[in-house]
């Protein structure tokens, strides 16, 4: 099974509880990790979280960036010793080039140290966007059938289908999501595992990722376990 989570509305969660709009980042961190260990009791096998688009990086204010960058320095390393002790693989799908450069040498460190882990496939989703995917993609594609390409375009038109056009895309290595959960108040889908989301079941909820807890956690899965999924059959 695989459950990945929109974590929406962090900075509204702190203005409703009259704090300043960075701390619900903070209690953002605090939430993975209570989600993450209710996952693993429930043996669910990968785990796709989103925190940061592409459009977030090109259009928050500087101030909160630097905080959303200081916490991703100082809580990633303590959540990779939990997924070491728990058998979690860390993977992310993200443009390396977006992130500053200690934390894209933090970010592969992590995936390096887990890669052995096989219990949970934890996938954080970081600078992403799917349409930066798509053009990254297209770059990809280019480069490494150039010759083909002007030798033998058919031919080379022939061999790109649905299966091969997965293998250039981050998300193409991963399973498509079986549920996606939303928090927060919008119901819109922000173009993540666009692709593969074809046969994904929704959970959109009011509740703000900070306080998205235990309850709300099961009444989410359960929505998927009541799910008629036929699957084309």
């Amino acid at each position: 099974m695989h459950v990945w989570f929109i974590l929406d509305w962090n900075r509204r969660w702190a203005t409703s509880k009259w704090l300043i709009k960075m701390l619900g980042h903070t209690h953002w961190v605090d939430n993975v990790e209570n989600i993450v260990n209710l996952c693993l009791k429930e043996d669910i096998e990968t785990v796709s979280m989103w925190i940061i688009a592409k459009k977030n990086l090109e259009n928050r204010w500087t101030e909160e960036l630097e905080h959303l960058f200081w916490l991703i320095r100082n809580r990633i390393p303590k959540i990779i010793k939990n997924f070491i002790k728990n058998w979690i693989n860390f993977n992310t799908v993200w443009d390396l080039d977006l992130l500053p450069v200690d934390i894209k040498e933090l970010m592969l460190k992590s995936i390096e140290e887990t890669k052995h882990w096989t219990k949970m496939n934890f996938i954080l989703a970081i600078a992403y966007w799917w349409q930066d995917e798509i053009i990254r993609w297209m770059k990809k594609f280019i480069r490494e059938n150039i010759e083909e390409l002007k030798n033998n375009p058919e031919g080379l038109l022939k061999k790109l289908d649905e299966k091969s056009f997965l293998n250039y895309l981050d998300t193409g290595k991963f399973p498509a999501p079986d549920l996606i959960v939303r928090t927060g108040w919008d119901m819109r889908l922000s173009w993540y595992f666009l692709y593969q989301s074809e046969y994904s079941e929704y959970y959109f909820t009011p509740t703000y990722w900070p306080a998205f807890e235990e309850k709300e956690f099961y009444i989410a899965l359960n929505s998927l376990k009541n799910a008629k999924r036929n699957f084309w059959k």
